[in-house]
């Protein structure tokens, strides 16, 4: 997944799974059903400004 111009990876495990993405000052931290799964360092300040998700439905 794609947050502020920065790739975040969180492993096949989660794969269609809803998961949360905090957005700190030096850190994104991703959780699902409120475990911690990763923590990713900022690499750049970009701010974020769309709020959208999309699900991806698998094609039949």
């Amino acid at each position: 997944m794609m947050v502020a111009r920065q790739r975040l990876r969180v492993g096949r495990t989660y794969a269609g799974r809803i998961v949360t993405i905090y957005v700190e000052d030096t850190h994104f931290r991703v959780t699902c059903e409120g475990a911690e799964i990763s923590l990713h360092a900022r690499k750049d300040q970009h701010p974020v400004t769309r709020w959208k998700a999309k699900i991806h439905a698998p094609k039949l």
